[in-house]
């Protein structure tokens, strides 16, 4: 993101080589602008959250590069946080929660079935 790159996205994603950025280009007076556009276009390649991570990566790197002196500047200033999609996970139906407990499987499994299908009491999912 910092380098002015698009990154890789899909498979190919996974193990990329980061580009080498030297950090005084982090003062650049171009790197704001270059920065908003790519985060902008990054949005319709993958979803909010993720670019949303990039960007705060960034932003801790930044943070920490000018707490020692090396840089001044913070390119991410105006770059607002992505709006995530609405949350589509549901919690299992009491039904569907009892079919889980009828399982012929050990108590440890239905637990981790539980958990990763977002069973809970309050009807809300344990994890996203």
């Amino acid at each position: 993101m910092l380098a002015g790159e698009p990154a890789p996205t899909g498979p190919v994603r996974r193990g990329a080589k980061p580009p080498v950025f030297p950090v005084a280009a982090v003062d650049d007076p171009a790197l704001p602008e270059a920065l908003a556009e790519l985060a902008a276009a990054r949005v319709d390649e993958m979803d909010a959250d993720t670019v949303d991570r990039e960007l705060s990566i960034a932003r801790k790197a930044i943070g920490w590069w000018q707490r020692r002196g090396w840089i001044i500047g913070d390119p991410t200033i105006g770059i607002e946080r992505r709006p995530a999609p609405p949350d589509r996970i549901k919690a299992l139906t009491e039904n569907q929660t009892a079919a889980l407990w009828r399982l012929d499987v050990s108590l440890r499994e239905k637990t981790n079935l539980s958990r990763h299908w977002g069973l809970r009491n309050t009807g809300e999912p344990l994890h996203r």
